[in-house]
């Protein structure tokens, strides 16, 4: 058994639009290079830690290498190639979004199954929960909001 471990945060925006998990949902956005999701973007280092593999930073940066508002999608499926996914069997996914600004309990089961049809598995595999930060920081300010996930892999 393998794990990997993902985390980013980023500014909101109310400029740009709310990606999380792949999916569009109503609230501010974030200030990022690409679309700002922050789901994709913990669990897709996840993914490649899982698989020693480096860091999504390192395949994308914030830089004119990159495109400007990719998706995260695209991300997400170049990082697929990367561990060879082919190969790999997840056994589980837990996701902790940590914000003051985003309700994951309304949005939670959405964001578990489009999850789960991005990486061709079970719904079932896939934990996604909500934290706040009883108003501390920059998070419980609501000008940021963070996602740390956790992902355990075996060799298929």
């Amino acid at each position: 058994m393998l794990v990997g471990n993902g985390f980013d945060i980023h500014k909101h925006s109310n400029d740009e639009k709310l990606v999380l998990g792949g999916i569009t949902v109503k609230g501010p956005g974030f200030e990022a290079h690409s679309d700002g999701d922050i789901i994709l973007h913990s669990l897709s280092d996840a993914l490649l830690g899982s698989k020693a593999k480096k860091d999504l930073g390192f395949y994308f940066p914030s830089n004119e290498s990159t495109p400007k508002n990719i998706s995260s999608v695209e991300m997400l499926n170049k990082v697929l190639e990367i561990i060879e996914y082919d190969k790999v069997v997840i056994n589980n996914i837990d996701i902790t979004i940590l914000s003051q600004v985003i309700n994951i309990s309304k949005i939670s089961e959405s964001i578990a199954s489009n999850l789960a049809d991005l990486l061709r598995i079970d719904k079932k595999l896939i934990n996604v929960k909500g934290k706040s930060f009883d108003n501390l920081g920059v998070i419980g300010d609501g000008k940021a909001s963070a996602c740390i996930a956790l992902v355990s892999v075996k060799d298929a």
